[in-house]
């Protein structure tokens, strides 16, 4: 019989993880798997907006503005956007680039 199978293990296992401190328990679960189990408002607290934005080219953070300010864009720099950028402003403001 597995150790899983026996009854109390979940109980058993769970009780064992909150007194082993966080530091230790950290390097063995990976870091992708540590975000996805956090909503996106958590995974981004405490970040300030200079963080949260790296990583971004200047067309990704296009899509970072409102719709209404994307409606002031002119069209010559929207069209000068790649694509797939164009694509998602396109379904937001409903106007053809």
């Amino acid at each position: 019989m597995a150790m899983r199978e026996l009854e109390g293990f979940d109980e058993v296992l769970r009780t064992v993880l909150t007194k082993v401190p966080i530091e230790a328990l950290l390097p063995a679960l990976p870091v992708e798997e540590l975000l996805a189990a956090l909503p996106p408002e958590q995974r981004l607290a405490g970040l300030t907006p200079e963080q949260r934005l790296a990583g971004l080219t200047p067309e990704q953070r296009t899509l970072l503005m409102p719709d209404d300010a994307l409606r002031l864009l002119p069209g010559d720099y929207l069209r000068s956007l790649p694509e797939d950028i164009r694509a998602q402003i396109r379904a937001r403001i409903g106007r053809s680039l």
